[in-house]
């Protein structure tokens, strides 16, 4: 009887736990926790990101605590509340609750749900800066903040920003705006962080200037220590004061007891130059060279100037660095005995003085026009100082090759190197060198239409020196708010450069003011500006640009008030800048500003077929009878001229714009009325220049027209001629690094009677043979990648394999180098390889530009991103081409085909065309 008990209690303790699971399985599932739809409010008790958020719970101030090193991951979103937000459209709150985890595409595309306010782009600010892109997030924040000016977000967003770009002073400024609100929690970290952004900068001041007022001590006090520790930590500007130091040396004892600070900086830099130098002082004959050595420490002092006849004396043997001296504490001259310079520099074989004479030359031969060769010798220079230990000499090379290159216009590397001295003087605690650095990047930041970039340079400039230069930088603001269509505030920061003690009078502040005049003049404009030119055309070595610029400035400011005067002054100043070289960028600027003023004034006169003359003339095309469009902008005026199907013209001018045309929806720019006169016409050619230049939305995309520049040499080639070849370049290895997705293969079709194309492709598709390939083609077309990288070029680029220098880029600079005898039609099949600079430019600048100058006949391209079955669009047009249609109506034509079939054809409106006239 045991046995069969026990064996009961076994099944009966098997039995339990299945009982009990299908019990289990017979109840309702437990409903998890409901969370509420604030949920990510307290989803961390330390934030992950720094940047200030707008809505009300996300900005709840939570300390940011240290995550080791370690990335920390984001939590994953619960879907039921954020359905529930989405459902009652809480666009803020999902944007909220996205930045907090700094998930930003997330938040950006919520956040671009939500109706225009400073508090959205304050968010979308942050967004920017947490991409990196500072431009975006300055543009949209000064926006907010000129809307709501103590926002704390966009004020705390803003310091963040400023931080980020290294302007460290004007970010401290902005942290105790914020800290003065009040708020709890972010107005103690405000203040620490300002405090601490302050002291790390002025640190670097107060040792850039111990630096070097330890070492002028040594000129007046013969007892004064020996600055041994400020040499080893600013070698740069200890040497920079110690040729001064050796030259005021009045006796042989002077000059050898400071023998040990030239050795401790041989030490430093290598080779025993100062330690020689000061030998051969130390043993010249005092009795003369000491009462020299007394005028020079004199003409050292506040106030002191080079006396008369010291030139004269400090001549002799062995005295170079007396003369060198003088020379150098004398305006411009160097320049003026330029030669007998270069000849001592070379004697005194000293590294930091061979840099100053490359430089010294350079700027000679840019005011010879020989441009070319200054960039080469100043590159050189830099090359062969880099392998060298002269850094901050090194730095001096940057700072001259971004104001060469800024005054070429070649804005792309101009910032290359401001952006080099920039790093190199914070590094190297150069302060004064920061300063030039700040100057460099502004106007590069201005040239590139970046002017909230801009005027944060110019901030942070005014945070460190208000007392360094009283003009400068408000001549440079007043030229920001003209460029930015605000004349009040313009007008306001002229006047006071102006009153300052310092004006220099330069061009720029005549370019401001000569603009300034049609919105209201002052009872000194007149007075101002002829002090301008004059300061322009005087001097030892007037450049022809300066001289072309200063007559432009002229005639711009009489325009309005004698038109018969201001007339004949652009006249003049075109026919001076035609007789310069192309390369003179000044002489280009005042060329292209002249041709606007002119026709603008056309405009404003009601002189509407005289418009279209002076845009031809501009173009260098045949002035059209029929059928065209002639549209110039000039800061807040625009004229634009339509000639109907009969000649008949109908003009239309604008005097009132009130945003740049950067920023403008140029689809708005021609009337409706002109549209009207031009919907019979067959094909329409546009003229223009820039800024309207390469803007694909100024007529209906049913409309057959495009952007005549220049004219073509010779009758327009059949597409069958025997002597036609047809150059493709297509399946290129884009550098890896870039990351670009391959394109699809492109073969193209052979064609009944014509040539097999010449194909370029894989590894041999390099910019050099790409380049070699183009010169003597009819056609070419090119199915690549199209990028845009500032760094590279100005305007877009078009990516090719890879040359052994790692070289990849197809940019508008190099193109325009090349001279193309085939007259090609150029069909560019890459992503937004039509799109213009957006440099603050005078000229058009964008690849089909550099194509038509180089001597294509039309050029086809995309503004936009393009799908990867563009390259059959291209092929369409071409094929029309081809068939004797003429290249606006074929591009026409298939793009009316494409939107028809497809309405994610969209990317063929901004497909543009570009043509010279037969």
């Amino acid at each position: 009887m045991v046995k069969p008990a026990k064996k009961m209690l076994w099944a009966l303790a098997l039995a339990i736990p299945l009982m009990a699971a299908g019990v289990a399985a017979l109840k309702p599932a437990a409903s998890p926790p409901s969370v509420p739809d604030s949920f990510w409010v307290e989803r961390r008790a330390a934030a992950r990101i720094e940047s200030r958020l707008t809505h009300a719970e996300a900005d709840r101030y939570r300390s940011r605590a240290p995550a080791g090193g370690c990335p920390v991951p984001a939590e994953p979103m619960p879907l039921g509340p954020l359905a529930r937000m989405e459902a009652r459209e809480d666009w803020g709150g999902i944007a909220a609750a996205y930045a907090l985890e700094a998930e930003w595409n997330q938040a950006a595309s919520f956040l671009e749900r939500m109706p225009a306010s400073p508090e959205r782009d304050s968010d979308l600010g942050a967004v920017a800066l947490a991409r990196g892109d500072f431009e975006r997030a300055l543009r949209l924040l000064d926006g907010a903040l000129a809307a709501k000016p103590t926002l704390p977000q966009a004020l705390w967003n803003r310091a963040l920003v400023f931080r980020e770009m290294g302007l460290t002073l004007r970010a401290s400024e902005l942290f105790e705006q914020v800290a003065k609100l009040g708020e709890q929690g972010w107005s103690r970290e405000a203040h620490a962080q300002a405090l601490s952004l302050r002291e790390s900068t002025l640190e670097r001041q107060r040792q850039w200037k111990a630096a070097r007022e330890a070492t002028l001590a040594l000129v007046e006090d013969a007892n004064a220590p020996l600055p041994l520790d400020a040499a080893r930590q600013l070698p740069g500007t200890v040497r920079g004061v110690f040729y001064d130091v050796v030259r005021t040396a009045a006796s042989k004892e002077r000059a050898l007891a400071l023998m040990p600070l030239a050795k401790e900086l041989d030490r430093l830099q290598g080779g025993s130059t100062l330690a020689d130098y000061v030998q051969r002082v130390s043993k010249r004959d005092f009795t003369r060279r000491g009462e020299l050595a007394r005028q020079y420490a004199a003409a050292m002092r506040p106030g002191g100037t080079v006396p008369d006849g010291f030139l004269d004396k400090a001549r002799l043997p062995g005295d170079e660095d007396l003369y060198m001296g003088a020379i150098l504490r004398t305006r411009n001259g160097t320049m003026k005995n330029l030669k007998d310079v270069l000849e001592r520099i070379k004697r005194l074989d000293d590294p930091w003085f061979t840099y100053q004479a490359e430089r010294d030359q350079a700027y000679k031969e840019v005011a010879d026009g020989a441009w070319w060769k200054a960039e080469q010798r100043l590159f050189s220079a830099l090359q062969h100082c880099r392998e060298g230990t002269l850094t901050v000499r090194c730095l001096e090379l940057e700072r001259r090759l971004a104001v060469f290159y800024y005054d070429m216009q070649r804005v792309t590397e101009a910032e290359q190197h401001a952006r080099m001295l920039w790093a190199g003087a914070r590094q190297l605690r150069e302060w004064d060198l920061e300063f030039n650095a700040l100057e460099s990047l502004s106007q590069v930041a201005r040239s590139r239409n970046d002017l909230g970039s801009a005027r944060a340079y110019l901030e942070e400039w005014m945070a460190r020196g208000p007392t360094r230069n009283c003009a400068w930088p408000h001549v440079q603001l007043a030229h920001l708010h003209y460029l930015d269509l605000r004349p009040a505030d313009a007008r306001r920061e002229l006047d006071i450069a102006a009153a300052c003690a310092d004006n220099r009078m330069e061009l720029v502040f005549g370019a401001t003011l000569a603009e300034l005049t049609r919105s209201g003049s002052g009872p000194n404009d007149a007075e101002w500006l002829g002090r301008v030119t004059s300061n322009a055309v005087s001097g030892p070595a007037v450049l022809g640009g300066d001289r072309a610029y200063a007559h432009y400035l002229e005639g711009r400011f009489f325009l309005d008030q004698d038109r018969t005067r201001g007339e004949a002054l652009l006249k003049t100043t075109i026919a001076e800048a035609d007789a310069l070289p192309r390369g003179d960028a000044l002489a280009r600027e005042s060329w292209a500003l002249s041709h606007s003023s002119l026709a603008v004034d056309a405009g404003r006169a009601g002189e509407f077929p005289k418009v279209v003359t002076l845009m031809a003339a501009q173009l260098g095309t045949p002035v059209p009878t029929r059928c065209a469009l002639a549209a110039s902008v000039h800061a807040e005026r625009a004229v634009l001229v339509a000639l109907g199907p009969k000649g008949e013209a109908l003009g239309h001018y604008d005097a009132a714009r009130k945003e740049p045309f950067a920023r403008a929806d140029s689809s708005r720019l021609v009337p409706e009325a002109l549209r009207k006169t031009l919907s019979g016409c067959d094909r329409v050619d546009v003229l223009a220049w820039a800024p309207v230049f390469g803007r694909t939305d100024l007529l209906p995309a049913d409309i057959a027209w495009s952007f005549r520049l220049g004219r073509a040499q010779g009758p327009r080639p059949s597409p069958g001629a025997s002597a036609s070849r047809r150059l493709v370049v297509a399946g290129v290895d884009a550098p890896s690094l870039l990351q670009l997705p391959r394109l699809p293969a492109w073969t193209p079709d052979a064609e009944p009677g014509a040539a097999p194309p010449d194909v370029l492709s894989g590894s041999d598709a390099t910019p050099s043979r790409v380049l070699a390939r183009m010169a003597d083609a009819t056609e070419i077309e090119i199915h690549a990648h199209g990028i845009t990288d500032p760094s590279i070029s100005g305007a877009s680029l078009v990516v090719l394999s890879p040359e052994v220098n790692g070289r990849y880029a197809l940019t508008a600079d190099v193109v325009r180098e090349q001279r193309l005898t085939g007259s090609p039609t150029v069909f560019l099949a890459a992503c937004s390889a039509g799109r213009t600079t957006a440099l603050q430019s005078t000229e058009p600048f964008s690849l089909p530009a550099a194509f038509i100058d180089s001597g294509a006949r039309a050029v086809l391209a995309s503004t936009v991103d393009i799908p990867d079955a563009a390259g059959r669009f291209f092929d369409g047009v071409r094929r029309r081409i081809h068939a004797g249609t003429p290249a606006a109506v074929a591009l026409r034509d298939e793009r009316q085909a494409w939107l028809a079939r497809d309405a994610r054809a969209a990317w063929t409106r901004s497909v543009l065309l570009v043509e010279k006239a037969d």
